[in-house]
């Protein structure tokens, strides 16, 4: 009996140390957590700051209604983001932050981390010196007139640089870091590229081969490849409408609920830089959006640019670093955000939109989806060269830009002649987007995803069905809360389904 009790009363002294060592431990780490998201709060409004700056200077960039300066807030975001005491932070937490309770303050951790190491090759101070350099090039102004001579040689020495820089952080080189920093991974990525490659090729080389019977040819040529890409795009775009693009928008958000004239946005027109169709920023998340589409550009630009502006305006995150500012690579995925923009702009591609709004009878709009279906494969694979072209600037620095369109040309496009006319190397988007090219074909399989369900849900006339902006706006609200896939799962049941995107296009 007596050893008994003194078991007790050492076991009872024994579990209270534990208990008070656990508290301890508990408080101790709730106490450091409650002065990390204290001194991020701090942080974050600077960022938030500087972001708006920098989303003014670009608006003035390509809108030209101010004075374009880049290259002061780019340095206040240098000293903001080489801070010892943030990155100290970062590096201390990142590692344990399932320690942390609280799940947004952990998700945060999270972002800074991506924002953090990609800023250590985008705000590098020779990267950022060389960026602003070609920027002021095809800054878009009456005086300038895009003189852009060396552009090349310049433009060649900033993806020296991004990859010298991403190999000193332990990286392949800049395309490794870019993938595992936007959301995608690399791994993801080139399983991707290759599934496409494979689903794709033999659809395409049946077209190819159907091409140089038609026109009695021995060889492929580049301009019969852009003929398949341009009966795509010629019945993928809807005719002009007898309205104008910005009542066309307005109408169309309208017919889902949305209220244009209760949202802080504006678009305009004015010619943009090569390249660019529409550019839609984000000033100020969620309370100001602008987008500028380059002349002439259908109804379906000005739907994708002002879905970049619902992505943005329907964000509830009260939080900075969540709220998906785009200066920063790593601080967002730019596949989800374009496939929010296209899920906007895949209204026009619906038939009963088609129906209300332009001249094509129900016949019309089947004739057009069997030519969309046939040269669907022309599509993807342009997209595959599209933005191949520019990985393998990073991916075989050795090799020219010339050698590498060729190539690619040749891999992707089955060009089977000598004569394949390339493009110097002045692209905007390899400035200050780098490696972005392919969002937009993943955009394009999420916009895909999201209106099957919205059909699934509301009917075949859910582009007139009141709910379907609440619907949609489902995906914005969390910011960059939750991953991407995450989102699709939540909006849509399952994550980005490749096989049901090439099913939808009859290519099995």
């Amino acid at each position: 009996m007596k050893n008994h009790s003194s078991f007790l009363r050492k076991y009872t002294v024994a579990l209270t140390v534990l208990v008070l060592v656990l508290i301890f431990t508990f408080t101790s780490c709730q106490a450091k957590t409650t002065e990390l998201e204290k001194f991020l709060n701090r942080i974050e409004i600077q960022y938030e700051q500087i972001s708006i700056e920098l989303g003014t200077a670009y608006w003035n960039f390509y809108s030209g209604e101010g004075d374009a300066d880049l290259v002061t807030p780019k340095n206040k975001y240098y000293t903001l983001l080489i801070n010892d005491t943030l990155n100290n932070y970062i590096d201390t937490w990142y590692p344990k932050r399932s320690e942390i309770s609280d799940t947004i303050l952990r998700r945060r951790i999270e972002v800074w981390h991506n924002t953090l190491l990609s800023a250590k090759v985008e705000y590098n101070a020779e990267v950022m010196k060389l960026r602003n350099e070609l920027e002021e090039m095809l800054k878009v102004t009456d005086e300038n007139n895009n003189k852009t001579d060396n552009f090349s040689g310049k433009m060649l020495l900033l993806i020296q640089l991004r990859n010298k820089k991403a190999q000193e952080l332990g990286f392949e080189n800049y395309v490794h870091l870019s993938f595992e920093n936007n959301g995608l991974g690399y791994k993801w990525f080139t399983s991707f590229v290759e599934n496409l490659d494979k689903a794709t090729l033999e659809p395409y080389k049946a077209l190819v081969e159907k091409a140089k019977t038609e026109k009695q040819i021995t060889q492929f040529d580049q301009r019969s490849a852009f003929q398949f890409v341009g009966m795509f795009y010629a019945n993928n775009t809807p005719p002009e409408p007898e309205k104008r693009n910005i009542d066309l928008v307005k109408e169309s958000l309208a017919n889902i609920g949305i209220d244009y004239t209760n949202l802080p946005s504006k678009l305009v027109e004015k010619q943009l830089p090569e390249g660019v169709g529409g550019q839609g920023i984000m000033l100020n998340i969620p309370y100001d959006f602008r987008a500028v589409m380059t002349l002439g550009m259908d109804i379906s630009v000005w739907m994708h640019e002002m879905g970049h502006g619902l992505h943005g305006l329907y964000n509830s995150i009260n939080s900075p670093i969540l709220e998906g500012y785009e200066w920063i690579p790593g601080n967002s995925t730019p596949a989800f955000s374009e496939g929010m923009a296209e899920t906007s702009a895949g209204f026009t591609q619906n038939t009963e939109w088609l129906k209300k709004y332009t001249s094509l009878t129900e016949e019309d709009i089947q004739n057009r989806e069997e030519i969309i279906n046939t040269y669907a494969p022309a599509f993807i694979r342009y997209h595959l060269s599209n933005f191949m072209k520019e990985m393998e600037l990073y991916l075989n620095p050795d090799k020219s830009y010339e050698e590498i369109q060729k190539d690619v040309a040749r891999k992707y496009m089955l060009i089977e002649t000598d004569d394949i006319r390339t493009q110097e190397l002045k692209n905007i988007i390899y400035v200050s987007y780098p490696l972005y090219l392919q969002n937009y074909l993943i955009a394009d399989i999420i916009a895909g995803q999201v209106h099957q369900a919205m059909e699934e849900k509301f009917g075949t006339d859910y582009a007139f069905n009141k709910e379907t902006g609440n619907y949609l706006q489902q995906f914005y609200k969390g910011g960059e809360y939750f991953t991407w896939q995450q989102r699709m799962v939540n909006g849509t049941g399952k994550e980005l389904d490749v096989n049901a995107y090439l099913k939808r296009y009859n290519i099995k």
